[in-house]
């Protein structure tokens, strides 16, 4: 049976997989400049399209990560902008500018600002999964930590319906209270533990990682790499 419906999508599957490999086999060669040129070019091509927001942003995103690569900060925060002006107000849009501005760019307040606007946006649509909030409470959370703002962190991660272990880390390397820390992750366990029948391998692995990171906390947070838990 024919599904002519899918065939765009797969086309545009394919020349997204085609062009990730070529990229990623150029900036391993130390190519970064062709490696934007090709995700410019397939950029192009999805913008005559008109119609594949989703492409299109997944594209820049890659192009923000192609200047972060090759060690020019400033260059992805221009590309971060060039999405913020481009695409609607959406929230997975300003989860991804974030990430973006906190991983690439390197400015916590901007990455601050979009995972508030995710959140909000969320909530005045009355839409988006526990997961999603709590993708956005842990950049939030990330975001401020790097500001230096150590008590907003737990309390936009102590907020989660799911709190992400690795913040719990970055909060106890930072200085705060481990039974503040425990208390949050002991709470949650319940919730990840039924998130995890429904989410599968991943989720598992995640409340694995909790009860051991309970366990090293209770133990006095013993000498060694925490993030081995």
């Amino acid at each position: 049976m024919t599904r002519e419906p899918d065939a765009p999508a797969r086309r545009r599957a394919d020349a997204y997989f085609t062009a990730s490999f070529a990229v990623a086999r150029r900036l391993a060669e130390g190519r970064g400049e062709e490696a934007v040129a090709i995700l410019r070019k397939e950029l192009e091509r999805t913008r005559e399209r008109g119609d594949d927001i989703t492409g299109r942003r997944f594209l820049l995103s890659q192009i923000a990560l192609c200047h972060a690569r090759m060690n020019e900060p400033e260059k992805a925060a221009e590309v971060l902008g060039e999405i913020e002006r481009d695409f609607p107000p959406e929230p997975e849009t300003a989860l991804m500018l974030a990430e973006g501005y906190l991983l690439l760019a390197g400015n916590a307040g901007r990455a601050s600002h979009h995972a508030a606007l995710a959140l909000q946006w969320c909530q005045e649509r009355d839409e988006g999964s526990p997961v999603f909030y709590s993708r956005a409470h842990a950049l939030l959370a990330r975001a401020m930590l790097a500001d230096g703002d150590r008590l907003g962190a737990f309390g936009a991660w102590q907020s989660c319906e799911l709190p992400d272990w690795r913040v719990a880390m970055d909060l106890l390397e930072a200085g705060h209270d481990p039974a503040q820390v425990r208390g949050v992750l002991a709470e949650s366990l319940e919730r990840h533990e039924r998130h995890e029948r429904e989410a599968g391998a991943e989720a598992v692995a995640t409340s694995d990682r909790i009860r051991r990171l309970i366990a090293w906390i209770d133990a006095g947070r013993p000498a060694g790499e925490p993030r081995s838990v």
